[in-house]
């Protein structure tokens, strides 16, 4: 009888666990919806140029500070913006990283959008310029329900990729 018990008892478990595997149903996304990732880490352009410090510039530091050349550590902002069909679906403006604001600017983003097809623009300024972009892509693209597409900044290529 004691077996017959415990036989029982992990039939029931069974069947718990087998329920709720399937019941009730977990969807990642809500139904006629895709995702759009934008993802990447990118190191903007410096602040300002070198300069050569001139004889007396140097003389006026103490001798373990004496390089001929002055570089500013610190980056730019990168401005980051995402079209759909026209419309901006997202815009930030990302701060570099690091105590001297010298690294670079990071960003991973879920937007959710209706399936369908979609022209989208991503545009992305990292010279501390106000109007355009530095770096520009355009696709059309057909999203079925559930898709994640993933749009990333490739540092080889200078260019995003949507994939």
């Amino acid at each position: 009888m004691k077996r017959f018990g415990e036989l029982l008892a992990w039939a029931a478990f069974a069947i718990v666990v087998g329920v709720l595997s399937v019941w009730p149903r977990y969807e990642v996304v809500d139904r006629g919806v895709a995702i759009l990732t934008l993802t990447f880490t990118h190191a903007a352009q410096l602040i300002g140029e070198c300069r050569t410090l001139t004889q007396e510039d140097l003389d006026k530091l103490p001798p373990n500070m004496r390089k001929p050349i002055d570089c500013p550590r610190e980056r730019n902002p990168v401005h980051i913006e995402l079209r759909s069909s026209g419309s901006v679906i997202f815009e930030d403006l990302l701060m570099p990283s690091g105590i001297w604001s010298d690294g670079k600017a990071n960003i991973y983003k879920r937007i959710a959008v209706p399936a369908g097809t979609h022209e989208l623009f991503v545009g992305m300024n990292d010279s501390g310029g106000t109007s355009g972009f530095d770096f520009e892509t355009s696709a059309r693209v057909d999203l079925p329900p559930g898709r994640n597409l993933v749009i990333r900044f490739d540092e080889l290529s200078q260019g995003f990729l949507i994939h």
